[in-house]
């Protein structure tokens, strides 16, 4: 992941964890230390789908919840993502219809 948002110069990265079942102490220090390196690159990490027993497991082993930015799914951490970057959906009504090229 650091070396792909050092590649593509990424200002945003969305972690979805959401087929996580488990984590121990190991995962939980390895995520937050992945964190912690892509801020020094400059890009602000979004963790997407934590389950129940996955927040909780963070709480009892005490990892620093102020480091993670988390979202609740991966549609929310998109957007989040997208409201970091400034962009904003719009919808455009009457739009002409593309016509695909003969």
């Amino acid at each position: 992941m650091l070396r792909a948002i050092r590649a593509n110069r990424a200002k945003v990265v969305v972690v979805d964890i959401t087929g996580v079942g488990a984590v121990d102490s190991k995962v939980a220090n390895h995520l937050v230390q992945t964190v912690a390196a892509s801020r020094l690159m400059g890009a602000t990490v979004i963790i997407t789908g934590l389950s129940a027993e996955v927040a909780q497991t963070l709480v009892t082993l005490g990892v620093d919840l102020a480091k993670l930015n988390t979202v609740g799914d991966l549609q929310g951490g998109l957007e989040e993502a997208e409201r970091l970057l400034g962009y904003e959906v719009v919808q455009i009504k009457d739009a002409p219809k593309q016509h695909a090229p003969a």
